[in-house]
C-alpha cells in the first residue's frame, strides 16, 4: 500500500480533471493494483528507484522552493511548484528520480483501457473489446 504523503506526491503530479480530454487522474487508473503488480514484478532498482523518487519528492522537493517538508502540508500550487522545481534541479540525482517517478506513473497511466479511448488509441488485437468483423 501507498503511504498518504506517496499519494498526495502521485496525485499531484498527474490529478484527476486537469485536462479536458484526459479527465482521469492517477488514481483512476486503478493505480493501487498496478503498484502492487510492481512491487512484485520490477526489477529491484527500478522498485528502489521508485521508493527513494517518492521520498525526495516528500521530504526534498520543499526544500527547493523554501518549504518545510513533507510536501502533503502544503496547497497544490505550492506542490507543484515542488515538483517543478525537483524536475530542473540542478543536483543530477534529483531529475532523475524525478524522471523514476514519472516514468512508474506513466507505465500505469498508459496501459490504462480508458485512456488509451480517450487518445485514440487502437485496440490491440487480443483487447476484449475489440469486436471482430
Amino acid at each position: 500500500m501507498l503511504s498518504k504523503q506517496s499519494r498526495i506526491v502521485l496525485d499531484t503530479l498527474l490529478p484527476s480533471g486537469a485536462h479536458p480530454t484526459l479527465k482521469q487522474g492517477v488514481f483512476d487508473t486503478d493505480f493501487e493494483a498496478f503498484w502492487s503488480d510492481f512491487e512484485r514484478t520490477a526489477l529491484p532498482s527500478l522498485h528502489w528507484g521508485f521508493r527513494a523518487a517518492l521520498f525526495a519528492a516528500v521530504w526534498i522537493a520543499p526544500l527547493l522552493i523554501h518549504q518545510l517538508p513533507p510536501l502533503a502540508l502544503h496547497d497544490r500550487p505550492t506542490r507543484e511548484r515542488a515538483l517543478a522545481a525537483m524536475a530542473l534541479s540542478r543536483f543530477y540525482i534529483l531529475r532523475q528520480l524525478f524522471v523514476v517517478l514519472k516514468q512508474a506513473v506513466c507505465f500505469c497511466y498508459g496501459a490504462d483501457p480508458n485512456v488509451r479511448d480517450a487518445i485514440g488509441y487502437p485496440l490491440q488485437h487480443d483487447d476484449p473489446r475489440r469486436q471482430v468483423p
